[in-house]
């Protein structure tokens, strides 16, 4: 399993009152692992934020820190950024400043690279009307569909935003991506829901087969890569 590290911009960051863990790198000894919380979230004249965590459990709200690293996850992967701490007081009491000292970094622990993009997917699949109780019924089970927009594709699987109910985790569906008005269809399984911040559910998709139409989507993802990379 490879782990691939996609920048992401100063402007990432952690939402207010998510929990977070922050990595401690001492001059000496080993690397200390905490948890903590973000109590705020700063925006300074350089573009860049500055994260108000609260004091982890233990340690002295006046330390600095010039290694340290913050990680937390969102819904299309996890997040690391490097930071440097100071201590702070807030109206609410001392805290720790985290101020980024290099852009957010996404890290992929998973088979297949993927990559942000946007293109439209199709969800079907095949549930039980509740009045087939009996094995050899005649009635058809229902087809349901879904139309949403992937946020994150690769050959493994996407993770698409919906804004009605989606298939429950574990669904067997049908997933057909377009991809310059072409339609890719494959067997796929719905792995989990997330929630979006900004409204909305996220489906992770894992296709059954990676290999049906890998190739085309590696691409696709690759493409995607080197626009974004020229483009920042």
């Amino acid at each position: 399993m490879s782990v691939h590290a996609d920048p992401a911009g100063p402007e990432v960051h952690p939402a207010i009152l998510q929990a977070v863990a922050l990595r401690l790198r001492p001059t000496a000894g080993e690397p200390v692992d905490l948890a903590t919380r973000v109590l705020d979230v700063e925006p300074q004249p350089d573009g860049r934020t500055t994260l108000v965590v609260a004091c982890p459990e233990g340690h002295d709200p006046l330390e600095h820190h010039f290694d340290a690293t913050v990680s937390w996850t969102y819904p299309l992967g996890r997040m690391e950024c490097p930071v440097s701490t100071r201590p702070g007081r807030r109206a609410y009491g001392r805290v720790w400043l985290l101020r980024p000292t290099a852009p957010a970094t996404r890290i992929q622990e998973r088979a297949f690279f993927r990559a942000r993009v946007s293109v439209p997917v199709v969800l079907a699949w095949q549930v039980e009307s509740d009045e087939d109780v009996e094995p050899d019924h005649d009635r058809e089970p229902e087809r349901h569909d879904l139309t949403a927009v992937a946020v994150d594709l690769g050959e493994g699987g996407l993770l698409a935003v919906v804004r009605t109910e989606p298939p429950a985790p574990g669904t067997l569906v049908e997933a057909t991506v377009r991809v310059d008005g072409v339609n890719y269809a494959q067997a796929a399984r719905v792995v989990r829901h997330v929630s979006f911040a900004s409204g909305g559910t996220g489906v992770a998709i894992a296709f059954l087969d990676p290999t049906v139409h890998g190739d085309r989507f590696r691409r696709l993802v690759f493409e995607s890569e080197r626009r974004r990379r020229r483009i920042r």
